[in-house]
């Protein structure tokens, strides 16, 4: 099994907004100050565990959550 892990401050304000996605904490805020970061939630570490490529594009692709 692999792991993939990155940081995520998610949009509180509108749902068709996406998300700030990178691989460092350091990175989300820089990107955040460009934005307006009232709108944005605190940066989270994610952890994605997957078998194989194909598994990590599945949950890439899905509409749901990994677990």
């Amino acid at each position: 099994m692999a792991k993939l892990t990155y940081w995520v401050a998610s949009c509180k304000r509108d749902s068709s907004v996406y998300s700030i996605r990178a691989k460092t904490r350091k990175e989300v805020l820089k990107v955040l100050e460009e934005y307006n970061p009232q709108d944005y939630e605190a940066p989270v570490k994610e952890t994605v565990i997957y078998d194989d490529a194909f598994d990590l594009l599945k949950l890439c692709l899905s509409e749901a959550q990994p677990l």
